[in-house]
């Protein structure tokens, strides 16, 4: 299974869609809440990532993993960043 990864990049303002285009949309997606969609992030430094982007390789360094619940995202970090102190400081979440 590919590990869950959120490349930290900036965002942007959407000028440009319409009411209609969401409305389309709709059939691609559904549009969802904390309750419905628990989402924790690992926001630990030291993991280097490498992404190719048109035909340029960029180096980030930042772990950004996706989890499903605090308890995975814990034993992730305990497993994978055992020096990180055990506070939230590096989680990042819309559930709570």
């Amino acid at each position: 299974m590919i590990a869950s990864v959120l490349p930290p990049q900036p965002a942007l303002s959407d000028l440009s869609t319409t009411r209609e285009d969401l409305e389309a949309a709709k059939t691609l997606a559904k549009v969802t809440s904390p309750p419905e969609t628990p989402l924790f992030i690992c926001a630990c430094q030291g993991t280097v990532l490498i992404y190719i982007v048109d035909a340029q390789v960029i180096y980030d360094i930042g772990c950004f993993r996706l989890f499903p619940s605090r308890d995975r995202v814990t034993a992730h970090r305990k497993r994978d960043h055992p020096d990180t102190p055990d506070d939230d400081s590096t989680v990042i979440t819309w559930n709570e």
